[in-house]
């Protein structure tokens, strides 16, 4: 199979060399992603400034590129150039330092360099360690990708939908697949000097959902939600038909 491998990371990050070893073993794989980390960038793409890139050595890879840009960015690079001639059978962005569960999805650059390959007509998917200490667990998640990857490959999804992979900080007991759950962060800034603010906060996670990724990753279970692109809100689209005249 014919794989491409990004992540929000940065390239020499574990999570990505971990899933690129495992999968180099039995398959052709590209790795085309961001220099530096891009943690949270999103959806965003380099419209304004070029994208520089440099070619690493590639080890058991087909090819390694680091690129001054987003993780969007390297799948549209990947797609529109270095790979436009073949393309990938599969996109998988990670293995992420870290979740990508409830709300996270809003902001994580590795589920939306994902949904950029599925914007692209590539079947896509997002993998995240929960616990970025737990160094376990990017091989014990590597390897579960590459012992499912023809599920994941033939899993019935619809276009535009990516499968959003999370391992827990455990070893594994079970599989959930569930739903992305919805949790508030509780975010604040604090001046480190002056002029300069610095963001942290943590999830709450209080009066979550039983059965959505947040609730179940931290039972043991690797969770896998479908997410898709299309954010158009259906009821209220319906119910403003009747409410507004336009």
């Amino acid at each position: 199979m014919r794989i491409l491998i990004t992540n929000d990371d940065g390239i020499e990050a574990v999570g990505i060399r971990s899933l690129a070893d495992v999968l180099g073993e039995k398959h052709e794989v590209y790795v085309i992603a961001p220099k530096t980390q891009k943690s949270a960038a999103g959806h965003g793409i380099s419209v304004h400034t070029p994208i520089t890139y440099t070619r690493l050595s590639a080890g058991n890879c087909k090819l390694r590129i680091a690129a001054d840009g987003t993780p969007a960015d390297c799948v549209k690079l990947a797609v529109l150039y270095f790979m436009k001639d073949r393309l990938p059978d599969l996109v998988i962005s990670g293995i992420n330092e870290g979740s990508n569960i409830g709300s996270d999805v809003i902001y994580s650059g590795t589920v939306s360099a994902a949904l950029e390959g599925a914007y692209m007509g590539l079947r896509s998917i997002a993998v995240s360690n929960a616990d970025r200490y737990f160094k376990e667990g990017y091989g014990f998640a590597a390897n579960f990708i590459s012992e499912n990857l023809d599920k994941f490959v033939s899993a019935s999804l619809p276009r535009f939908t990516v499968l959003n992979i999370n391992y827990p900080p455990v070893k594994h007991c079970g599989i959930a697949v569930v739903p992305v759950g919805m949790n508030m962060y509780s975010d604040s800034f604090s001046e480190v000097e002056e002029g300069v603010l610095q963001i942290s906060g943590f999830p709450e996670t209080e009066g979550a959902d039983e059965n959505t990724d947040i609730i179940q990753i931290r039972k043991g279970n690797i969770t896998v939600s479908p997410v898709k692109l299309d954010r158009n809100d259906y009821d209220c689209l319906e119910k403003l038909k009747k409410e507004i005249i336009l």
